[in-house]
């Protein structure tokens, strides 16, 4: 069994993968993405693992700084409506293929990030097929 849920993206634009299967980040396909920080571009590859913040990057990425992303296919800025409850920064919006979104917070260093599924009821069983879960309470009812 798992200990970790890796999630497959789109671009929130193009609709097209955004996953790198060559390339790993934490033995698991990456989420491929062109950058944008003040003073450079460059690609960036992050975890698909939710919740970890490892990544492989081009380019120098200085603390605090909001960096922009884009699709690799379509060239489009990947951004969204909400702002980072943390820091203030417009979170960054990607589709999840099995449905729904996770965000994440632009700014380096911030950790704020979120994921919203269109139906919990199919995203649950979804993760219970692909991961293997039981959905069984091993706990005791003393």
């Amino acid at each position: 069994m798992h200990n970790f849920i890796s999630l497959s993206l789109k671009c929130s634009s193009c609709g097209k993968s955004i996953m790198d299967s060559e390339k790993l980040v934490d033995n698991e396909s990456s989420i491929k993405l062109i950058i944008e920080t003040p003073k450079n571009k460059g690609i960036i590859r992050l975890s698909s693992v939710y919740g970890s913040y490892n990544h492989i990057s081009d380019i120098i990425i200085q603390d605090n700084e909001i960096v922009k992303f884009f699709c690799p296919h379509c060239k489009n800025q990947i951004t969204s409506k909400n702002n980072c409850e943390t820091c203030g920064a417009l979170m960054v919006t990607f589709n999840i293929k099995m449905g729904g979104q996770v965000s994440i917070c632009p700014r380096k260093g911030c950790k704020k990030h979120f994921i919203e599924f269109s139906d919990n009821n199919v995203a649950l069983k979804n993760l219970y097929e692909q991961y293997g879960l039981n959905g069984k309470n091993t706990e005791d009812d003393d």
